[in-house]
């Protein structure tokens, strides 16, 4: 099935999406406050310039976008039906990326979290999550 916009209004459309400051990133910097931990967001400083850094428990948290980064067993990962052959290797180069970074900061000695665009629509099960590790494991362990 053929696109149903111009390339020239394709690109446009695809030009605009962010790569940073999204909504799911201000979901999750809204529950990091409501949990009262301090954060630095898109730090260039560390490797993969995650999204969100909290130094004292050492602690990464990537917001992945599903479709971007093919998330498995979610509907929202589903490849476009034009241009297949560019966006499976498009999101494969994501993925890879992914791994890359992943290893790269867990050598560095950093504690990885993921969090998925499609768990914040339950926000309060995301939250227990960050609040079972950051609150009561890792911050903790950091401050004694």
């Amino acid at each position: 099935m053929a696109d149903v916009y111009t390339k020239a209004k394709r690109s446009e459309i695809m030009a605009r999406i962010k790569g940073r400051n999204t909504s799911p990133e201000h979901t999750v910097a809204r529950l990091l406050r409501k949990l009262k931990i301090k954060h630095s967001r898109n730090v260039k400083s560390i490797t993969g310039q995650p999204d969100f850094a909290i130094f004292p428990a050492k602690t990464i948290i990537f917001v992945h976008g599903c479709f971007w980064h093919n998330h498995t067993n979610c509907k929202r990962a589903k490849l476009p039906t034009t241009n297949r052959a560019f966006w499976k290797r498009k999101i494969l180069g994501n993925k890879q990326h992914d791994v890359k970074i992943l290893r790269l900061l867990r050598k560095e000695g950093w504690h990885v979290i993921t969090i998925w665009q499609c768990t914040l629509r339950k926000q309060e099960r995301v939250m227990a999550r960050l609040k079972r590790i950051l609150v009561r494991g890792r911050l903790r362990r950091q401050s004694v």
